[in-house]
């Protein structure tokens, strides 16, 4: 029996509301229940703990092994500034039930309803591996749009998927596409890939990429330790104030949820967070940009780190808050460092000296942040953040 079936009552009730709202052209099977009914068309929900084993059962990302297509009303979006993932390429989708809208917020992720689905698809460009058993993966700046992912030129690792249940909380899980590309299989104790990334001048670069857990999900996006409450941080309104090459033309990403119904609340003005490798501007807000996104989900008040004083999120102004002649907490080797951030100098910097290791350098392992989802060196990254604290005045009172 199909494992949308076998799942529980929200996943047929979900696509029975599709079909009445015309959404997704799917319908409720009415085969035997004792009969395989064919898979619906329309898109299905699940809670993460019922989670199919397969990510089709979703009906969310179509792939025949050629092309990775989306459900009708999955819509694509991108970001300002991205998490940097060992240079993966990202593919992102939000889609939600017929008759709901996001709730825009100035600050913080987006407010989404009860059945909201986010998907977070990793691949990389295709190369040819020397290392064996590996997979080759070009490294490259990715540009961003489209509805569909070419899987002749590029290569799907993973994607993370996370939905909004009834109770109200997020759940969220992962699945790793099969050899073929053609679906891909529930992970839930996380797997680890063999990549070997190759740059434009040849240089080969091995290393072990990790698809998470359910629970190292969960810890990446935990907002709050005190409540447990954890939730999609990548879509704030700051952060996708930005154009996108939609099937149908370049549209501004939040006036294009507001003109589709699914974002209550916008005005049509927004603020828009740094673009990091804009060249045009400063080094202080493309280095606040990126450490917001990579660093402040726990280097927040409330967040996982917010006992170590160390506050990265774009809403802090106050210098000390920033690392800025602020006395290390926490983290192994601080003792080596009287500063998070030393003004005009990187190297004597604790704050430089954890961005810098990464999982493949990192002795002892915990040395290097962020703690999941980074094993080797971002190069560019780091030499913006290290720009920007030797750019600042030397010297501490």
């Amino acid at each position: 029996m199909n494992s949308w079936r076998k799942k529980g009552v929200w996943a047929v009730l979900a696509a029975a509301v599709l079909a009445g709202a015309g959404c997704g052209g799917g319908s409720t099977p009415t085969a035997d229940p004792e009969t395989e009914p064919p898979l619906p068309t329309g898109v299905v929900v699940f809670t993460a703990a019922s989670a199919p084993a397969k990510l089709s059962a979703w009906r969310l990302l179509l792939s025949d092994g050629q092309s990775l297509t989306l459900q009708q009303g999955v819509l694509p979006y991108s970001v300002n500034t991205p998490l940097f993932s060992d240079y993966a390429h990202k593919f992102r989708t939000v889609w939600l039930p017929a008759g709901t809208q996001m709730k825009y917020t100035v600050s913080g992720p987006l407010q989404f309803p009860v059945g909201a689905v986010v998907t977070k698809s990793f691949f990389y460009p295709r190369a040819t591996a020397q290392v064996a058993g590996a997979i080759g993966a070009m490294k490259s700046v990715q540009v961003e749009g489209g509805e569909t992912v070419d899987l002749v030129a590029n290569r799907l690792l993973e994607t993370r998927l996370m939905v909004r249940e009834p109770s109200g909380r997020w759940g969220a899980v992962a699945y790793v596409w099969d050899a073929d590309q053609r679906d891909a299989t529930l992970v839930r104790a996380g797997q680890n890939i063999a990549i070997e990334l190759v740059d434009d001048q040849g240089s080969r670069t091995p290393f072990t990429y990790a698809v998470p857990t359910d629970a190292q999900c969960v810890t990446c996006h935990a907002t709050n330790v005190s409540t447990g409450r954890f939730e999609a941080i990548g879509p704030k309104a700051h952060n996708m104030n930005r154009s996108y090459a939609y099937a149908g033309g370049n549209f501004n990403q939040l006036d294009h949820l507001a003109s589709l119904q699914m974002l209550a609340g916008y005005t049509g003005s927004a603020p828009a967070m740094t673009v990091w490798n804009d060249p045009s501007a400063s080094i202080t807000d493309r280095a606040r940009a990126y450490l917001d996104v990579n660093c402040a989900s726990c280097h927040n008040s409330a967040g996982r780190s917010g006992d170590t004083g160390l506050w990265l999120g774009l809403d802090v102004t106050e210098p000390l808050r920033l690392g800025v002649c602020k006395t290390p907490v926490g983290g192994q080797q601080n003792a080596r460092f009287s500063y998070d951030v030393a003004p005009g100098d990187a190297d004597a910097s604790f704050l430089y000296f954890r961005l810098s290791n990464y999982r493949n350098n990192s002795d002892p392992p915990r040395v290097a942040m962020p703690e999941l989802g980074r094993h080797v060196f971002d190069a560019e990254g780091n030499a913006l953040v290290r720009a920007w604290i030797n750019a600042m005045p030397a010297g501490c009172p």
